[in-house]
């Protein structure tokens, strides 16, 4: 959005709020990204007593359909979970400056018709994005964890798990209870020696133990899970006070670039191809230009050139 102008926020309504990378960088270059951002998400909206009723993390933007009674709270909100994931993100990147764009895009939805089509516009973001053919098929809406407790990972028996998943269980359950969010080195040390089945079934309680999205709210709006899956997945809704341009862009190149660069090219992580001297990662993106087929805009965005 342009200009600095505080966003409308109004009491007792439904809001879409919608926050924009500073200069359309990539956000999430792993797992890891998205699970602490939606665990400080969640850990502030108990704090501050917000009733959300959708999210979704996409590779630039993030899209969140909250209910606001209180304002103050709701800005209070925004400003914390923003100010203590970007602390977090820039360290560990070893970057510096604002990750979203301020002020955050804001946008009351005071009809029936008008929420149903920004809860629809929003679960659908992965769907327009690519990332999805249906609108509970991509985790980072959050969408199928209202029917399912593990829908991206094979059924979880603790008791019959390796040690290694269940101290990772431990802890998170143990910061879940503390109220506290998840952090990098948090994640890194628990989950290092976990096979990529046990990363599923990780990733998929730690969004158990987080969530803080009210579903059968979301839902009322539709009457049952399976007709706001059908009603979703036949209307992506529409957004008429929200000026996005970022809305049916095509995300589906920067898994295969993230890929190429971690594995193929041999960094390992992309916090080293981040902090490469930025001559080193422009020869990067000639290369992932010639390699994946990605435009110039997907790469400079990828690579913060």
């Amino acid at each position: 959005m342009k200009g600095r102008n505080k966003p409308a926020v109004r009491a007792n309504a439904v809001h879409h709020i919608y926050q924009n990378t500073r200069n359309g960088y990539l956000i999430f270059y792993s797992v890891k990204d998205y699970l602490i951002l939606f665990s400080v998400i969640s850990v502030f909206a108990r704090r501050y007593d917000i009733r959300i009723l959708g999210i979704s993390l996409m590779p630039d933007h993030i899209h969140l359909i909250v209910y606001v009674q209180d304002p103050y709270r709701f800005r209070a909100f925004i400003r914390e979970y923003t100010k203590v994931f970007t602390k977090m993100y820039n360290r560990h990147y070893r970057l510096s400056g604002p990750v979203f764009n301020t002020p955050f895009g804001c946008a009351p939805k005071l009809a029936h018709k008008r929420i149903r089509s920004a809860i629809a516009y929003v679960f659908n973001n992965p769907v327009e994005g690519r990332l999805a053919v249906g609108v509970e098929e991509d985790r980072w809406n959050f969408l199928a964890y209202a029917a399912e407790k593990s829908p991206f990972s094979e059924k979880l028996r603790i008791d019959r798990a390796r040690w290694e998943l269940r101290k990772a269980l431990y802890t998170v359950k143990a910061c879940r209870k503390e109220g506290r969010w998840l952090d990098y080195t948090e994640i890194g040390k628990v989950t290092g020696k976990l096979s990529s089945r046990e990363l599923q079934q990780f990733t998929d309680y730690v969004i158990r133990k987080y969530n803080c999205i009210d579903y059968q709210a979301a839902i009322s709006y539709f009457e049952s899970y399976s007709k706001m899956v059908i009603a979703l997945n036949a209307n992506t809704g529409s957004e008429y006070d929200l000026a996005e341009d970022t809305y049916g862009k095509d995300y589906r190149c920067y898994r295969p670039m993230i890929r190429e660069l971690c594995f193929n090219k041999g960094y390992d992580t992309m916090e080293r191809v981040l902090n490469l001297p930025e001559a080193d990662r422009r020869r990067l993106g000639q290369n992932l230009i010639n390699d994946t087929g990605a435009t110039e805009t997907e790469v400079t965005k990828l690579l913060r050139l």
